[in-house]
């Protein structure tokens, strides 16, 4: 390569190999532009020059350095303009890749006027593996300035900068994709640092609704526990005719009252994951006809039969949880014989496939059919005005088909207005053979051994409600009472037991402190502790074991289970 006019062979090699010892010094694109501009450019002896760079979003040329009138105060490039691919000369080189020189641009109709009007323009394209970096372009007020060595040296600047370009590119692209990664990090941090403080407040808020549905439980539980224990055992004393109408009403009423804190705080528990459930054999025929009963007990004033078929290919046991079962099927029991007024409500178990299918038809007032889904959701009734008309909180259907689903099954209804409606609930088939006779007669008390007895409760209706119960099942003992348990400790010290019954939430020491003390006590002969409570939740029963309780009977007190806990600890 020859060298160009006013540039000594010796200038020329030291010009080219000075700018090849700076570039690989430089790492920023900001640096090689402007090393293009100020050594190589300058060197050559050019008054202007303006380097492009191809923006790879919009495709277009950004001015990024300049020497002469362009950059009069170095680093800093006046009005700067952008040219899209293919337009003017500049854009021409870039699309074409091949170096142009333009000997009178008034003759060039793509020539575009920047600074100012020059007649002579060459342009170079820096180009890497066939791809066009950006443009190297000159402009001269003399026509015919540039020439071929003029073209070739600013060709060899542009070869030898092109890859070091390529490189800062993909550096800088690379360091503003960390930084970008950086942002995001943060943002997921701070994100994260946001939902570790909402769970937290959710947490929170679920503890604070635990413990609120707790203390709730246990106080309407507590006086409840008398009002149906009494009125049950009023039940069955001597009453004239009136008497015994108003027992009944309050029995129903309080029973009533009970079922409707049973589906708040079970509605609670799904919504809160905290649903335990306890699967077991179970007798298909017993558990459907004990669900009757309990409907046909709790709406007595209906005369709607309610009929149970049962199929033949249907097996006798089945595994699944008989507490959890049954409430489904009380609660489309009871819903059928609610919304029934004449005809007849039929319960069909039948199999299909791997399942067991309960089928709860009446021929009740019926649901629209727009209404099917509406009525599973929580709190709510097909019609506001039912709510009046027929007692409810509305989440009986919400709680008996998420139980259903939390069984692996379903729960789902057809309806015709005006006509009936049919609940289906299915459950996986899981057939087992179990050997255990039916039921006879109503638990009795087997011990014969007279035990020395104490009843720890600070209110005095459900000590009363005790030891009415153990009087009128017929258990022969002598009981004592203590209304807490600081008095429990002293009273258990100075004499011996042979079973307690022990009440939770008492003021001046609790029932757990108080089973604590006693079972910590190595000068006492240890008594058989029963925990009889209205705190109910499962942590309750867990921390009454823990606490050194043998049996826990949560309230209101069921008497049958009072007789079997007797049994099963005596």
């Amino acid at each position: 390569m020859g060298k160009p006019e006013g540039l000594s062979s010796e200038d020329y090699l030291k010009l080219i190999s000075t700018f090849a010892v700076d570039l690989l010094q430089r790492s920023t694109l900001d640096d090689i532009f402007w090393l293009i501009a100020d050594r190589a450019i300058a060197g050559i002896g050019f008054d202007d020059c303006v380097i492009y760079l191809i923006d790879r979003t919009s495709g277009e040329l950004a001015q990024v350095a300049a020497y002469g009138p362009k950059s009069p105060e170095g680093r800093v490039i006046v009005d700067p303009i952008t040219i899209p691919l293919g337009k003017g000369v500049v854009g021409s080189v870039a699309k074409n890749l091949k170096p142009e020189r333009i000997r009178d641009t008034r003759l060039d109709p793509r020539y575009i006027l920047d600074d100012e009007f020059r007649l002579s323009e060459m342009a170079v394209p820096i180009v890497l593996n066939g791809e066009c970096l950006g443009v190297i372009d000159s402009e001269n007020s003399n026509v015919g300035f540039y020439t071929e060595k003029h073209e070739e040296i600013l060709v060899t600047i542009a070869s030898m900068a092109a890859t070091k370009i390529s490189d800062a590119r993909r550096e800088e692209e690379l360091h503003a994709t960390v930084r970008q990664l950086k942002i995001m990090q943060n943002e997921l941090a701070a994100q994260a640092a946001e939902l570790i403080q909402a769970k937290e407040s959710a947490d929170s808020s679920n503890r604070a609704k635990s413990a609120f549905l707790a203390t709730m439980s246990h106080e309407i539980r507590t006086p409840l526990n008398a009002i149906i224990g009494l009125s049950d055992l009023m039940r069955n004393t001597s009453l004239n005719p009136e008497q015994h109408e108003f027992t009944e009403i309050i029995w129903d009423s309080s029973h009533h009252l009970l079922n409707l804190i049973t589906d708040i705080l079970d509605f609670s528990k799904i919504e809160a994951n905290e649903l335990s459930f306890a699967e077991g054999n179970l007798n298909l025929q017993q558990l459907v006809e004990t669900s009757i009963r309990v409907c046909e007990s709790a709406n007595t004033k209906s005369k709607i039969p309610v009929i149970a078929n049962f199929d033949p290919s249907t097996p006798e046991w089945i595994l699944g949880d008989e507490a959890r079962i049954r409430q489904v099927l009380v609660n489309l029991i009871g819903n059928a014989l609610k919304f029934t007024l004449e005809g007849v409500i039929t319960v069909n178990v039948t199999t299909e496939s791997e399942n067991v299918l309960f089928s709860v038809t009446d021929t009740g007032i019926g649901i629209p059919e727009t209404e099917f889904e509406k009525i599973f959701d929580p709190f709510l009734q097909v019609d506001s005005s039912l709510s009046r008309r027929y007692e409810g909180t509305g989440l009986g259907l919400s709680i008996a088909r998420k139980l259903s689903r939390l069984m692996s099954g379903d729960l789902s209804v057809s309806s015709v207005f005006g006509v009936g409606t049919q609940f289906v609930l299915s459950l996986p088939l899981r057939a087992v053979t179990d050997q255990r006779t039916k039921p006879g007669d109503l638990a009795k008390i087997t011990t014969k051994k007279k035990l020395k007895i104490l009843i720890v409760e600070d209110n005095p209706a459900n000590r009363l409600l005790v030891v009415k119960i153990l009087a009128q099942i017929g258990f022969t003992a002598d009981v004592d009472v203590a209304v807490n348990g600081l008095e429990a400790v002293k009273v258990v010290s100075l004499s011996s037991y042979d079973l307690i019954f022990m009440d939770l939430q008492m003021p001046g020491m609790d029932g757990y402190e108080a089973m604590r003390k006693i079972r910590s006590n190595g000068d006492i002969i240890q008594p058989r502790i029963i925990v009889i409570s209205a705190n109910v939740q499962s942590e309750d029963v867990s921390n009454s074991y823990r606490a050194g309780a043998d049996g826990f009977l949560p309230k209101p007190i069921d008497r049958e289970a009072m007789i079997n806990i007797i049994n099963a600890v005596s």
